[in-house]
């Protein structure tokens, strides 16, 4: 566990909301928490993967997490879970977000399953 903390790192409550997102099919010597606050370390600050700090884990494997996550689909899993819950906590966020035009991606589609519903705190409650 490092102990100095950066802009870039995920604020407390966030972690326990997305860790259900992330599949996890072998055990690693890092804490998946560590490998996300360093992806975060590098997509903020806009350095090359071989710059991050030495509390991070390796650089390789920050970078293996971050294409694999990428593939799976996580990335807008994890999103899309956040929108949700920021539209929850915030009315007039969810005003505001739901009057903004849509816009189409132009991308082809991907192999990748649509995101799943991430828990909200209301569904949490009952």
């Amino acid at each position: 566990m490092r102990t100095k903390r950066y802009t870039s790192d995920m604020a407390p409550g966030v972690w326990p909301r997305i860790v259900g997102l992330i599949p996890v099919k072998r055990r690693s010597k890092w804490e998946l928490e560590e490998v996300v606050n360093a992806i975060l370390y590098v997509l903020k600050n806009g350095c090359g993967w071989r710059d991050i700090p030495g509390e991070f884990p390796c650089w390789n494997t920050v970078h293996y997490y971050f294409t694999k996550w990428g593939k799976e689909g996580v990335w807008e899993n994890i999103n899309a879970c956040l929108i949700v819950d920021y539209r929850e906590k915030t009315p007039t966020a969810r005003k505001k977000t739901l009057n903004q035009p849509r816009f189409c991606s132009t991308r082809k589609a991907s192999k990748t399953p649509p995101p799943r519903p991430c828990k909200s705190a209301s569904m949490a409650a009952n």
